[in-house]
């Protein structure tokens, strides 16, 4: 008879845990959930900046996930319970006396979504395939997190924009502070993330509260240039009190919950698109001048990252997520072609119609005699690369011509077949070792995972994942490791379009 776990316990700053131990996969890891790592962010903090746990006495059970933040049509069948008391922590260890790397992971979700718990986040299968300590923290989505002082009462609030990304910091530094107890290495520590999770890296890169907190850091699907100016985030919030029918944000704080999340999501843009080029109108990161202070691009390219290594990807369809599930509310399909090349030019393409031209000539499938059909899928074709894929090139350009270190790659697997491609998310089907779940357990996407956990596995422990670096110099251009398709190495972005960008 097999012989059961003894109760795990791990001492914090602010009291003992009690956790579980479970074999998953045949691999035993420990769980423990749901510990506290800011104040409930309720009542009068609200809208508030993360504040410490209150420490207990005696042992704290650490065994059941924490609920989501406050968030949009989560609650239900299927879904996962969500409540403004969210800021907890996972961890997920394959053994408490270990000294072992340390990957936090920080969830994406448009910043309107997300949950640091499964099914959302399986941290176990993250630990059993990287042999890392893996930790995952909540923290606030849409108007709760990340709406922009503003109306009549702003002043006093000045120190509450970003809050998503002050709840972030705030468990970086306990994780750093706690971490050894967990069986990891207080000095490896790597923040990983996807989508706004990476989006929120690219500034917890420069944020002067996050320093020292973390080593190196994995960036997917998301890296920097999704900063919203302070003009159009006030403008926002001055539109979400409106609709909520309060006049100032002291009125917001004590407004009916139900309300608020209505309202965050009525006041902005409903097409990914459009949020997402430069005048979009949504929730995150705000260069707001108190808690942001500098742009990250800039401060990366005076050389604030440079000893951070950075481990860069994107997925080559990023946009087909939206383009083929959200089609209904959250893709646009094109009118005509010139509300097209109008998008591109806003985007900042020089030469909008060889772009476009470019994107004709290479898209698959072939192109199609349905000019909707064949408009939509160009347009996923831009988004792809204006939204995700140059972005994740240009970091990787300031990160190594300010001195710092920067790898690479596209995901270019398939993992629902050619129709849906190496869509927005697709990273997580093999981070999270979903093939069996899914059933596509093929030996192609066994490949893709391997070759994408085998890179960041590699890079937790050394900081390099096992190709050459990303380079701004010398007479070839930069190569980007490419997991699945048919090169093991790409120019991104692509030769066929990237002078139709430049000036």
């Amino acid at each position: 008879m097999k012989k059961p776990h003894p109760e795990p316990t791990a001492p914090t700053t602010y009291g003992v845990l009690r956790g579980t131990t479970t074999d998953t996969g045949g691999t035993p890891t420990t769980l423990f959930a749901g510990v506290p790592f800011a104040a409930p962010p309720i009542g009068p903090l609200r809208l508030r900046p993360p504040q410490p746990p209150t420490p207990w006495e005696g042992v704290r059970e650490a065994t059941r996930f924490p609920a989501a933040p406050a968030q949009r049509g989560a609650d239900g069948p299927g879904g996962y319970a969500t409540s403004e008391d969210c800021l907890y922590l996972n961890v997920w260890t394959p053994e408490l006396g270990g000294h072992r790397p340390v990957l936090v992971w920080i969830y994406g979700g448009g910043f309107e979504l997300g949950n640091a718990s499964p099914p959302v986040t399986d941290g176990a299968a993250l630990s059993r395939l990287t042999g890392a300590v893996v930790v995952a923290p909540n923290y606030r989505v849409g108007a709760l997190g990340w709406l922009h002082p503003a109306g009549p009462d702003a002043a006093e609030w000045a120190d509450s924009a970003n809050l998503g990304l002050q709840d972030q910091t705030a468990a970086l530094r306990w994780i750093h502070d706690n971490i050894a107890s967990f069986g990891g290495d207080p000095d490896n520590i790597t923040v990983a993330g996807h989508s706004a999770g990476a989006f929120s890296i690219g500034a917890l890169l420069t944020h002067p509260a996050a320093r020292g907190t973390f080593h190196k850091a994995i960036l997917h699907s998301g890296s920097i240039g999704r900063l919203y100016p302070r003009d159009l985030s006030a403008s926002l919030t001055e539109a979400l009190l409106a609709h909520v029918g309060v006049k100032d944000l002291a009125g917001l704080s004590t407004a009916p919950l139900d309300r608020v999340i209505e309202a965050q999501h009525a006041v902005i843009d409903q097409d990914f698109g459009a949020r997402n080029l430069p005048g979009g109108r949504a929730w995150g990161l705000v260069h707001d001048g108190t808690v942001i202070t500098e742009d990250p691009a800039e401060a990366i390219a005076a050389g604030a990252a440079t000893d951070i290594p950075l481990l860069i990807g994107a997925n080559r369809d990023e946009f087909r997520t939206f383009q083929y599930l959200y089609a209904s509310e959250h893709y646009r399909h094109p009118s005509d072609e010139r509300s097209l090349l109008a998008e591109m030019e806003q985007a900042g393409a020089a030469h909008p119609h060889d772009l476009l031209e470019a994107y004709r000539t290479h898209r698959q499938p072939p192109p199609s005699n349905d000019q909707f059909t064949e408009l939509s899928d160009l347009r996923t074709l831009f988004l792809s690369d204006a939204v995700y894929r140059r972005r994740a090139t240009r970091l990787a350009q300031l990160q190594t011509a300010a001195g710092g270190s920067a790898h690479t790659y596209l995901l270019s697997a398939e993992p629902l077949g050619p129709h849906y491609g190496a869509f927005h998310g697709a990273e997580r089907f093999y981070a999270f070792d979903q093939l069996t779940a899914l059933n596509i357990d093929t030996p192609e996407n066994r490949a893709a995972r391997d070759t994408l956990i085998g890179a960041w596995t590699a890079f937790l422990t050394a900081g390099d994942p096992g190709w050459p670096a990303y380079h701004s110099d010398g007479p070839d251009r930069p190569r980007t490791r490419q997991i699945g398709g048919d090169a093991d190495f790409v120019n991104e972005p692509p030769d066929y379009v990237a002078p139709c960008w430049e000036p």
